[in-house]
């Protein structure tokens, strides 16, 4: 450990200094479904409920994401 923090005060960098992190990414429900799988009533049910609330979630993201570029557009938020 304290010869990567003398290399890097030195300016060396290790090999994997720019190694891109790739975050994981969560599955959403609509890719969830499109598996082909046998499912039962109750599941696919279930599935859609979970579609339903990510589509109300996304709406009332877009929707406060515009309230706020309207207040940005109309000067509220220059000082």
């Amino acid at each position: 450990m304290d010869n990567e923090r003398w290399l890097f005060e030195k300016g060396c960098f290790l090999g994997c200094w720019n190694d891109d992190i790739v975050p994981q990414k969560k599955e959403t429900p609509v890719e969830s479904i499109s598996k082909l799988q046998d499912k039962d009533l109750n599941t696919l049910l279930s599935e859609l409920e979970d579609i339903k609330q990510h589509i109300k979630d996304v709406k009332e993201r877009q929707w406060h994401l515009a309230k706020l570029i309207e207040y940005h557009n109309h000067g509220f938020a220059q000082s």
